[in-house]
């Protein structure tokens, strides 16, 4: 039954490859790009129509002559450079909002300076003293750090 189920599902499988290149055949056939297309493209060929030449292809009929006459050859003025284009205000839309701001230079105040003004607070600043620190038994201990 598992080989019958998966014969079917390779049969489906080829039915459906089947249609589709059929289709796609017709496609081409009926674009005639079969027909179109040259049988036998030379690398030398492709990498000529991949390369710019700026030689110009001089024909001699005259439906090639007309065609080439349908186009003018335009040329454009150099671009000057305007002082707007170099004006960095223009362009710096968040300048406004950065500028540095310039504080006057710090100085010495008498008050700053005067002991009367923090004599009342010494009081407070009272130098402590620290028992020293002691060895404990359980900072020596082998079997708390041995395991």
């Amino acid at each position: 039954m598992k080989t019958k189920n998966n014969v079917q599902k390779v049969t489906t499988r080829l039915l459906a490859l089947g249609f589709v290149l059929v289709a796609l055949g017709i496609s081409v056939n009926a674009q005639n790009l079969g027909k179109s297309l040259p049988l036998t493209i030379s690398f030398k060929g492709m990498a000529l129509a991949m390369v710019d030449n700026s030689t110009y292809y001089k024909s001699s009929s005259t439906e090639a002559d007309v065609y080439t006459s349908n186009f003018d050859v335009e040329t454009e003025e150099a671009l000057a450079l305007e002082a707007w284009m170099t004006d960095e205000a223009s362009f710096d839309v968040y300048a406004q909002y950065v500028q540095a701001e310039q504080e006057e230079a710090l100085e010495v105040e008498a008050w700053m300076i005067d002991e009367a003004t923090f004599n009342h607070w010494s009081f407070q600043f009272t130098e402590e003293t620290e028992s020293p620190l002691e060895l404990e038994d359980w900072m020596t201990s082998d079997k708390l750090w041995n395991r």
